[in-house]
């Protein structure tokens, strides 16, 4: 998988507007670093190849 290059701050600002969540520049901050360590930590999971015909888990309805 290709690694994309995301725009954690434009990101930030958005889910901040659309979740009506004011942050403060501090708490923006902070928040870059996590989600900048979570793609680091999940790159390697996407990564990972899988056959073509993998078997998905089972779809419950009521």
């Amino acid at each position: 998988m290709k690694s994309k290059t995301i725009d954690w701050p434009a990101y930030i600002q958005l889910m901040e507007q659309l979740l009506n969540v004011p942050l403060d520049d501090a708490r923006r901050k902070e928040l870059e670093v996590h989600l900048t360590r979570m793609a680091a930590l999940a790159e390697p999971l996407m990564d990972f190849p899988l056959p073509q015909r993998q078997e998905v888990a089972g779809v419950y309805k009521l």
